[in-house]
């Protein structure tokens, strides 16, 4: 589909504010059964951090979602900052206590993209996953998951996502990103991505309620196939950098049972990486 046909920085783009209400509703009406306390609020620093300190004084006695029209403070991994101008973009985050510590848990970003990529899908939204958190569309970043884990006093936990999607894109918010991205409104018409915020939240966050539900008794093990399946850059030639230095470079083919990077290097066993970010050699998409 060509975006510039659908939107441009031209085209006006003005969400009514969030209601509350309409994404509890679109929460039940995508499956949810169990409870989930929906908070909605103007402006925040941070949706996760919000949920953060809260998470670290007492473990939340049942799942949270938290969703802001504008954040002045978000972050993605390694605290990078997020930009997007108000209601520019589906900003929330869900605070959901654990019972226990699964195993592979960090894994749970990637299984929370495989949820996101097939709620988007049926919209004729064709999601990959760049390992580990980023949904890209035509190797440009349409969001991203940041995942934390908080504990009480009592040693009780509480895993916090953030998620964020773009909706729309200034030429002043695209310099700032400063990597090739892409809004919801170009790959749908804009009207109806305006109007649509509240859905897009409620359908979203039961797929993460739900991804948790299957990942806290089977692990990740449910999510690999359909993870690998939606991977970007499979077989393509990558290095792996780590706080700006190059930590390993080869030729991506996977992950494993635990979410960590599979690259081969050389003619040996693949080489397991648990943290980084994936940089293409080529500029394919």
């Amino acid at each position: 589909m060509n975006s510039a046909a659908i939107a441009s920085s031209d085209t006006p783009f003005d969400p009514p504010p969030l209601l509350q209400r309409a994404i509890e509703g679109w929460i039940s009406d995508s499956g949810w059964t169990g409870q989930c306390v929906v908070e909605v609020v103007n402006e925040t620093a941070s949706t996760s951090a919000d949920l953060m300190a809260r998470a670290r004084r007492i473990q939340f006695a049942q799942p949270v979602l938290r969703a802001t029209d504008f954040q002045y403070e978000g972050r993605g991994r390694q605290g990078r900052p997020w930009f997007a101008l108000p209601r520019h973009a589906l900003l929330f985050s869900m605070g959901m206590p654990l019972a226990e510590l699964p195993a592979s848990l960090p894994a749970i970003t990637l299984a929370c993209g495989v949820a996101l990529a097939e709620c988007l899908q049926p919209r004729g939204i064709d999601v990959q996953l760049k390992w580990p958190n980023d949904l890209r569309v035509g190797g440009r970043k349409l969001g991203g998951i940041l995942s934390e884990l908080a504990a009480d006093d009592k040693a009780r936990f509480t895993l916090v996502i953030g998620i964020g999607i773009n909706l729309h894109l200034e030429p002043s918010t695209r310099h700032m990103i400063g990597q090739p991205a892409v809004g919801l409104d170009e790959l749908l018409p804009p009207a109806v991505v305006a109007a649509e915020r509240e859905a897009w939240i409620g359908r979203l966050a039961a797929a993460t309620l739900q991804t948790l539900d299957v990942f806290t008794r089977q692990g990740f093990a449910a999510f690999r196939p359909r993870f690998s399946a939606l991977m970007e850059g499979r077989g393509r030639e990558v290095d792996v950098m780590d706080n700006g230095a190059v930590i390993a470079s080869g030729r991506l083919t996977d992950v494993d049972g635990h979410g960590r990077l599979l690259i081969e290097v050389g003619g040996g066993p693949p080489r397991m990486i648990s943290v980084g970010d994936v940089v293409f050699r080529d500029s394919t998409p």
